[in-house]
């Protein structure tokens, strides 16, 4: 920052301002000697200077100032404005920062391509200039209030060939302003940029198959395509002619694409594959910010192929018919048949619940013979223990009397007892109870061993029974001894090893 002076109508330097050194290219001076200074890559500063203009005493970044490239800082109608890509911001004194103008923000940049935050103020006209991509805009304030009005002429970028962020706008008389390029000057004369109206033409639609060449279709009639001719290609046009106008064009196809399209400076477009139906093409035009009294239209539609013309929907509605009958008898078959099956598959769970049912019944059969057997086998054993005893009995008697008295006197005693102990009526019922419990036992014995004798089943069946040699002697009227003697006979008829054991081998028979 420095300081020039002039003197004697001639600008001189006077001194440079000391305690701020970075690059100033836009600087507002307001009251009580604040300074806004702009750089675009460090965003705006607020400082403070002495007096004499020598010296910064303090400075400060205003936060509240979004930087941004191509920003630039103005006053206007005593306001402190800074605009960049977010809009004009208007510095408030009470609040000490910079507030969004939503209006100015909304006029500058709505429908439009942020380029530059240059902004040029013409005193004479009190009017504010600022430069988009598309158009040129001046602010001022209206005739009956102070709210500022904005006015678009249509002259972009492409047209001015400027440099973003050096534009310059020079007033030279009433209403005429000089406009610099990069390749000289342009002069707008506002009295001439009024609003014209004008209209939009579609100049030729042509239709092809894909891949094809195109033919001409008429405009004079709605167009009616076949099927595969169902790709478009519309020309359209202002029919006025100005250099420093750019005509933007905006167009919809109802059927398919309902949203207008974005403006844009094509003056054609195409469709391709378009499903059969109706479909109405509408185009506009704007020129600059004006658009055009009339939307060009044109409706066709494209027919349906052969495939599903109206005899063929016929045909195809017979043929669901006749497809629908015999399905349904198909599945008539299927069900009938899938009945069937389950009568079947029903009547073979129900043959094998039987079978199930039986085998119960066999099971508890068996196991009621099972406890019969066991009940009678208890029966056998008690029995048997019953005629042990009863032998044990009379041979102690029969001890006891031939220990007291002389046996001549008491011979018809042991006469009776002998008779009792060799009673065959004893045998005879424990043969009776043991055929009862194991019927087949003594048969399997005999077809096994043919040679034994009957006192050599009736060993084995006690053998069976699992008795001991000594229970066994009362049985037979024999000492266990001779027992003994009979179970090596027996083993002997039988043939057996000396390792297999005799009772062993009668309980596997």
């Amino acid at each position: 920052l420095n300081v020039l002076e002039k003197v004697n109508n001639k600008w001189q330097f006077r001194n440079k301002i000391e305690g701020f050194n970075i690059s100033s290219r836009y600087f507002e001076l307001t009251d009580n000697n604040l300074l806004f200074v702009n750089n675009e890559y460090k965003g705006v500063f607020k400082l403070k200077i002495n007096d004499n203009f020598t010296k910064i005493e303090k400075y400060s970044t205003e936060i509240s100032a979004p930087k941004g490239l191509k920003s630039s800082l103005v006053t206007y109608n005593n306001s402190l404005l800074y605009t960049c890509k977010n809009g004009i911001f208007k510095y408030n004194h009470q609040q000490q920062k910079f507030i969004k103008d939503s209006l100015l923000s909304y006029s500058f940049l709505n429908d439009d391509t942020y380029l530059s935050g240059n902004m040029i103020v013409d005193p004479k006209t009190n009017t504010l200039w600022g430069f988009t991509n598309k158009n040129v805009i001046y602010f001022s304030p209206g005739q009956l209030n102070n709210i500022l009005k904005a006015v678009k002429i249509s002259l972009p970028v492409s047209l001015r060939r400027d440099i973003a962020g050096f534009e310059n706008m020079t007033h030279l008389s009433e209403h005429l302003y000089l406009f610099g390029t990069s390749r000289g000057y342009i002069i707008l004369n506002l009295d001439k940029l009024k609003d014209k109206k004008f209209d939009i033409n579609i100049n030729s639609v042509a239709k092809s198959i894909l891949n094809a060449e195109s033919s001409a279709v008429s405009l004079k009639n709605n167009g009616q395509l076949k099927y595969k001719e169902n790709n478009l290609f519309f020309t359209f046009s202002v029919p006025k002619f100005d250099k420093y106008s750019e005509v933007n064009y905006q167009y919809q196809l109802k059927g398919i694409y309902d949203e207008w399209s974005n403006w844009s400076n094509n003056s054609e477009v195409s469709f391709t594959n378009l499903p059969l139906g109706n479909y109405t093409f509408n185009v506009k035009a704007r020129i600059g910010n004006n658009v055009s009294n009339n939307i060009a239209t044109y409706s066709f539609s494209v027919q349906r192929p052969w495939i599903i013309s109206a005899p063929m929907l016929f045909l195809y509605f017979i043929l669901f018919l006749a497809i629908l009958f015999l399905t349904n008898l198909l599945y008539k078959r299927y069900y009938a048949k899938q009945k069937q099956n389950l009568i079947n598959r029903k009547q073979q769970e129900f043959s094998l619940s039987q079978l199930e049912n039986e085998k119960v019944i066999m099971a508890l059969k068996n196991e009621n013979l099972q406890n019969e057997i066991e009940s009678k086998t208890k029966e056998l054993s008690v029995s048997t223990m019953s005629i042990i005893r009863k032998n044990e009995i009379l041979n102690t008697i029969k001890n006891e009397l031939l220990l007291v008295s002389n046996e001549n006197n008491i011979k018809p005693v042991l006469k009776i007892i002998n008779k009792n102990i060799a009673n065959n009526s004893d045998w005879e019922l424990f043969q009776e109870a043991f055929n009862n419990a194991d019927s087949n036992f003594l048969k399997k014995v005999k077809i096994a061993h043919p040679t034994l004798t009957p006192n050599d089943l009736r060993l084995c069946a006690y053998l069976r029974l699992n008795l001991s040699s000594k229970e066994i002697a009362p049985l037979l009227n024999i000492s266990a001894r001779s027992v003994e003697i009979k179970r090596y006979r027996l083993r002997k008829k039988m043939d057996l090893h000396h390792e297999k054991s005799l009772v062993e081998y009668i309980l596997e028979l």
